[in-house]
């Protein structure tokens, strides 16, 4: 990879640990001590020098030059590495760099990450990246769930909630083609596994150690589509739960009362996919039908309506990713190789992504402000980059042997769903080969999510299996 002079000499200024003031205390000016205290005489000087160097803090534009081209990990390297790095990062007075690192790494151009946790930008990063960093390198636990508490249909579609930065809990959500969808709930490593004899859950490699996640439990259930169930969303902050079916229907849910507040109508097909506004005021659903509409959360009417594509209504809805910073929708459809873009307020077509050689199945937005991700019937992903006035790809991943049917962008790594029965990690700035391969499922994976030490996964098998790095 080519070093922008800048950033050249970024690094020369970062790792110059032999400048004139650490040469200086290099010279016998120690007297006749003994070598070990001379030693520790010299790495104190130089965990003085470093400091001095963030008493003047790097301008910010360099450091983003740095990040863009190494992982923010790097930092954790040289605490690693280094005595006097260690004792200048775990100063508080480099708690600006960390906050730099957090935001570029998990939520870049958003800022989400600036009420994720109580404490210094430090701890937090380094609590995340405990787990962030071990996937392709350590050997997951696979929690299998399937049987008389599971769905007995095809997972056609996962959700995970938020997992607090210091805790292991949390929530996750599963719908099926058999029209149900359940909630289930996490539990600290400390708590004992499912002991249920109707809760099928087989532990693979090897059993959960210290704070690990656990096998998760059914916590409540949904009935009320009168058919499968395609797509979902969820806020547990919000107490809100979307779901899109074969009724033709979104159905509105309450998460604490476990019944259906609303449903909307207006598809005259099955309701293929869901996008909730982050003012979580309104909603996007696409379906079969080709249409595109846009509905109120507060009085349950469309507002805006679009599509088909081409006045065709064989080009059916698959996908859709708001990019509300950018005021622009994307969207996948059937009989059509290129993502489509539209203006959320006018709801007029702009432009396409063109770049795909078959249907798109699968688009998310959810990384880089600028950046989003797709995954086609042509066994790729792509990465593209919404600024660009041509629409041209970014950067291919190719591994996948079957369609991609799913995936998820969060920060900058993408996690995959295929027909070849694999779900797949990637790193987008190593867009080369995929950082880990998950293999167990026995049939085609449908449906993916993923936060910092898990993934989610649903298949055709009928089976729910959540990935955990320990």
């Amino acid at each position: 990879m080519r070093v922008e002079p800048i950033q050249q000499g970024l690094w020369l200024r970062l790792l110059d640990f032999k400048g004139p003031e650490l040469q200086r205390n290099r010279s016998p000016s120690h007297g006749g001590g003994s070598p070990a205290r001379r030693d520790r005489s010299v790495t104190k000087q130089r965990a003085r020098a470093v400091r001095q160097r963030f008493d003047v803090p790097l301008p910010h534009e360099l450091w983003e030059h740095l990040f863009k081209i190494v992982s923010p990990g790097v930092l954790c390297n040289l605490r690693a590495a280094c005595r006097a790095w260690r004792g200048c990062l775990d100063d508080p007075a480099a708690d600006a760099v960390w906050e730099m690192a957090y935001q570029h790494e998990w939520c870049p151009g958003t800022g989400r990450g600036r009420n994720a946790f109580n404490g210094s930008w430090r701890s937090g990063f380094l609590a995340r990246w405990w787990a962030y960093d071990r996937w392709g390198t350590r050997l997951p636990t696979v929690c299998t769930l399937m049987g008389k508490r599971a769905h007995s249909g095809t997972v056609t579609c996962v959700a995970l909630g938020e997992f607090g930065a210091y805790s292991s809990e949390g929530t996750a959500l599963s719908a099926s083609d058999d029209g149900s969808i359940f909630l289930w709930r996490f539990m600290s490593g400390n708590h004992a596994l499912a002991t249920s004899p109707h809760t099928v859950a087989q532990q693979h490699h090897r059993q959960c150690q210290g704070e690990d996640v656990r096998c998760p439990q059914r916590a409540k259930q949904f009935h009320g589509h009168a058919g499968p169930v395609w797509c979902l969303w969820y806020d547990p902050d919000r107490d809100l739960l979307l779901s899109g079916g074969y009724d033709a229907t979104v159905k509105l849910w309450s998460l604490s009362g476990e019944r259906c507040e609303a449903t909307l109508r207006g598809h005259d097909g099955w309701v293929r996919s869901l996008e909730v506004m982050q003012d979580g005021r309104s909603a996007v659903s696409g379906g079969s039908d080709g249409l595109i509409k846009i509905w109120s959360l507060d009085n349950h009417q469309c507002l805006h309506s679009a599509g088909p594509p081409n006045n065709e209504a064989r080009h059916s809805t698959h996908c859709l990713a708001a990019m509300e910073h950018q005021n622009v929708l994307i969207s996948g459809h059937s009989c059509l190789h290129h993502l489509l873009r539209w203006d959320l307020t006018t709801m007029q077509c702009q432009r396409s992504f063109v770049g795909h050689s078959a249907d798109v199945y699968a688009v998310h937005a959810q990384g880089p402000a600028s950046l989003l991700v797709s995954g086609s019937k042509d066994r790729t992903i792509r990465v593209w980059d919404a600024r660009t006035p041509d629409g041209r790809c970014a950067s291919t991943l190719r591994a996948h042997t079957g369609a991609v049917l799913d995936l998820k962008l969060r920060g900058n790594r993408v996690v995959s769903a295929s027909m070849d029965k694999t779900v797949r990690m990637w790193d987008i700035r190593q867009p080369h080969v995929p950082l880990a391969t998950f293999e167990g499922h026995s049939e085609e994976v449908h449906c993916v999510d993923f936060r910092d030490r898990l993934v989610l996964s649903g298949s055709r098998d009928t089976s729910l299996k959540v990935w955990t790095v320990v």
